[in-house]
């Protein structure tokens, strides 16, 4: 039994027709009918109703012609998938991938990029670094085959999540916030704010939070880079919003880290691609190793 003749019998089934299958599969109706045969003699069962005296054989399985046909889809199936994974590898002998990644995030996967080196060394990987914002904007432009972007995703994007983690607000240890577990956002409206750039979708989520509040953020600075402004909270300039898988792994001789309630703030980080542009083998073996590896995107 091989895939050719199991491929003409289904397409048989598929177009109800003996003649309409011949010419699908770019055939003669005669080497159609000899393949049926021949797959009938191997299995010992007729798979089609013969038709009557002096009339052409109809498109009408039998019973066990019906069952065949179910295990046939299966077995061509699995050959497809076999034959697309084949393509893949072949293809991830070369070719480029583009992330894009705000900051921090390179130190979130580096492990995981370095993997993804190591499995497809010929796949030239390039880095598109900016805030979550703009690599939303590069994801929809189709500029970059995949990125992270912070927060819900917008309609033609599609994503993993790969971080959700509760915003904290850092403080220098000797502060009036020393000792506190949690703390309103509110509370902070006499604070003065290290922000982050204006492209940054983290900076308008908490201004917009604290404007909803009832106050605006009064900022003493603003920052792309996260290990400097906490360098500016250990020099008591003010208090930072930080993710707490962020915060965790800060000196706790040196900071206070409060969890920040009324409203909870969360810190949602998605691996995103664009919907209406074709998957390349490339950003698909990369996302693979995303979903494989969730557990050791960490600082």
């Amino acid at each position: 039994m091989d895939i050719k003749s199991l491929n003409v019998f289904v397409t048989i089934v598929q177009k109800q027709s003996f003649s309409a299958a011949a010419e699908e599969l770019c055939v003669t109706q005669p080497t159609v009918s000899k393949m049926i045969r021949q797959l009938e003699d191997e299995i010992g069962v007729p798979l089609f109703h013969k038709g009557g005296a002096g009339r052409k054989r109809e498109a009408v399985m039998t019973n066990i012609g019906e069952k065949i046909y179910q295990h046939a889809l299966v077995i061509l199936n699995e050959q497809q998938r076999i034959a697309e994974t084949v393509n893949q590898v072949r293809a991830l002998k070369q070719g480029k991938l583009t992330l894009g990644l705000p900051p921090l995030s390179s130190v979130l996967l580096s492990t995981l990029i370095a993997q993804f080196h190591r499995k497809y060394p010929n796949i030239e990987l390039s880095f598109f670094e900016v805030g979550a914002a703009g690599i939303e904007d590069a994801i929809l432009e189709k500029r970059i085959d995949v990125g992270i972007i912070l927060g819900h995703l917008k309609p033609f994007l599609s994503g993993i999540q790969i971080m959700n983690s509760p915003l904290c607000m850092l403080s220098h240890k000797q502060s009036q916030w020393h000792g506190r577990e949690q703390v309103s956002l509110i509370e902070l409206k006499e604070e003065s704010f290290m922000l982050y750039a204006d492209t940054f979708t983290l900076n308008n989520m908490i201004i917009q939070a604290s404007n909803y509040v009832g106050f605006e953020p009064k900022v003493v600075c603003k920052s792309s880079q996260w290990d400097f402004i906490v360098k500016m909270v250990e020099s008591n300039m003010g208090i930072a919003l930080l993710p707490k898988i962020y915060c965790d792994q800060l000196d706790k001789q040196k900071y206070n880290v409060s969890l920040l309630e009324n409203p909870n703030l969360n810190w949602t980080l998605s691996m995103a691609w664009n919907t209406t542009v074709a998957m390349s083998p490339a950003t698909r073996a990369w996302l693979e190793i995303i979903e494989q590896h969730l557990d050791e995107i960490r600082f």
